[in-house]
């Protein structure tokens, strides 16, 4: 489990709901690096883009970047989204970054209190939206190359 545990190291950096979806997904992801480690490092590439945008910026801009890793994976969700109900679902997280998003500019009109106080709710919404996408991303991955659960 070597490079899943690394893998984990760097999902603790992308924040704790990424964190707990990784290690939750533990053995899934191991049995998709010894079956398809192309898969496997798209998935790892991904909580990497998550773990680097979350700790590169700070601030709005950081938001911004973590909020736009979220949009390619949800590209992918609507763009391979095999019925309805999960282009319904990944089009439902699209419209979410999209509200997120929008309120970041507002952050700049608060007070310097205020702020921060809503930018950890914003920083922690975009966590638990994180964890529910990334889940999203990898099943799909795994659907997708026809990998058994």
């Amino acid at each position: 489990m070597g490079k899943v545990s690394a893998l984990v190291k760097i999902a603790v950096t992308a924040g704790p709901a990424v964190w707990e979806a990784v290690r939750r997904m533990g053995p899934m992801l191991t049995r998709m690096r010894e079956e398809n480690p192309e898969i496997y490092y798209l998935v790892s590439q991904q909580v990497t883009r998550m773990a680097n945008a979350r700790q590169e910026n700070r601030g709005e801009e950081g938001l911004r970047r973590r909020i736009g890793v979220l949009r390619d994976q949800v590209a992918y969700l609507i763009s391979s989204a095999d019925d309805d109900a999960e282009r319904h679902r990944a089009e439902d997280w699209r419209r979410q970054l999209d509200k997120v998003e929008a309120s970041l500019p507002l952050l700049g009109a608060m007070s310097r209190h205020a702020a921060a106080k809503e930018s950890k709710h914003v920083d922690e919404r975009i966590d638990a939206l994180s964890a529910q996408i990334l889940s999203a991303y990898v099943d799909e991955q795994r659907e997708d190359h026809q990998l058994e659960p």
